[in-house]
């Protein structure tokens, strides 16, 4: 057990600031999508070529335009005009000339080229299928198929839609922790692709590339990662328009995505529980890399805590979060609340001891009302996943003396 003030022995740590600030939270893993801006080409204006003279200056006499007539001579037998010098060699790059004649300008770059996840496999007569796989399960999804070019094969029993598989139940759930992952059976490439989330009240699209007929090639993809954090606790009809050699099909599946709350901190007196709630700094940082303000304010602390009365100065309390959630490396700040805003005071001295998966806070010794600041990740670490949630806890309490 190591406790925290020097004058207590090396492994006490004394209070330090800690509100409203966090340097360990994450930050938005995200990366945006993007291309090269279309070029536009170089408009010349032609205008008739006109005689300017500088002012003060005369016309040149005889003598100077001899004089250049010579230079131009001497330059254009250098130049090979005249035969006196020999061609450019073929890995010298040319130099495009300007032409009053219209051109076409360079093919517009409209983003990376998508390579697939895994090599392509062959194109196939069947119609492509998809699957989704969420939690280690998978589920294959309902494909119609749109369209049918000449190219692809005959039309054979696959291109019926297929029905909903008997077993698979009528809602998928998935976690909002994990990433979904949808792959096409086979490992057939799509060209183009576009996945979305609908429900009665909206449409939310979530991932696409469209590749243009063009370069067809250009995008190649057979598996799609989507991360659903931003939507959980509800329930939508997830749906992917893909482009495949020879066909345009829709696949689909009901999915019901699991909530994740930020787990709820207890602060208790020898089993008494003691009212401590989130700041409005707390973050929520999935292993996914999605990121969220959970209740962003102005303030510090947008709850108004009441103090908690507590007889016995120098008493311990037990911080902690539910099981798998641990709090390393803490710091605790005491001082006041004011109007939603935490402030430090030096004359309130706290110690903490840190237990693995909980904390021991001694109370300040002195008398008075004190608000604690609990500032740290909370991180859960599962088998498959690591989440946190960083920030900062407050609790108010009225020290007062032992009765009799």
């Amino acid at each position: 057990m190591t406790l925290g003030r020097d004058r207590r022995g090396a492994d006490w740590r004394a209070s330090r600031p800690a509100a409203g600030h966090d340097d360990r939270r994450g930050s938005d893993r995200g990366t945006p999508r993007g291309g090269n801006a279309p070029w536009g080409g170089v408009e010349v204006e032609e205008l008739p070529a006109q005689p300017v003279l500088a002012s003060g200056r005369g016309r040149p006499g005889l003598s100077a335009i001899v004089a250049a007539g010579v230079l131009l001579l001497i330059l254009a037998a250098g130049l090979g005009v005249l035969g006196g010098r020999p061609a450019p060699s073929p890995s010298v790059p040319a130099v495009a000339a300007a032409s009053p004649a219209p051109s076409g300008g360079p093919a517009i770059e409209f983003g990376p080229r998508v390579t697939p996840a895994v090599p392509c496999a062959p194109r196939t007569d069947a119609v492509p299928e998809l699957q989704l796989e969420a939690d280690g399960r998978s589920f294959a999804g309902v494909v119609e198929v749109l369209e049918r070019d000449d190219t692809a094969p005959a039309p054979t029993p696959a291109l019926v839609p297929l029905p909903v598989i008997p077993s698979a139940p009528a809602t998928i759930d998935v976690r909002s922790d994990l990433v979904t992952l949808i792959r096409t059976i086979g490992d057939v490439c799509a060209t183009s692709w576009q996945f979305d989330l609908s429900s009665p009240d909206e449409s939310i699209g979530l991932e696409g590339f469209t590749s243009p007929d063009l370069d067809p090639d250009r995008a190649q993809q057979n598996q799609f990662a989507l991360d659903l954090a931003a939507y959980r606790g509800r329930e939508f009809d997830l749906s992917g328009l893909l482009t495949f050699p020879g066909f345009r099909i829709q696949a689909s599946w009901p999915i019901r995505i699991l909530r994740f709350d930020p787990p709820n901190a207890r602060l208790t007196l020898s089993g008494k529980e003691i009212d401590v709630e989130p700041g409005c700094d707390l973050q929520l940082i999935l292993d996914t890399g999605y990121t969220e303000l959970v209740n962003p304010c102005e303030v510090d602390l947008a709850e108004v805590l009441d103090a908690s009365r507590i007889s016995a100065p120098n008493s311990f309390l037990t911080f902690q979060f539910p099981v798998n959630w641990y709090l390393p490396r803490p710091t605790i700040s005491c001082g006041s609340l004011t109007q939603g805003r935490f402030q430090l005071d030096e004359g309130c001295e706290i110690s903490w001891t840190d237990e693995g998966t909980s904390l021991r806070i001694l109370l300040p010794g002195a008398e008075g009302t004190w608000s604690l600041a609990i500032n740290g990740c909370a991180t859960e670490l599962l088998s498959d996943v690591t989440n946190q949630v960083c920030g900062t806890w407050y609790a108010t309490v009225e020290v007062r003396p032992k009765p009799g």
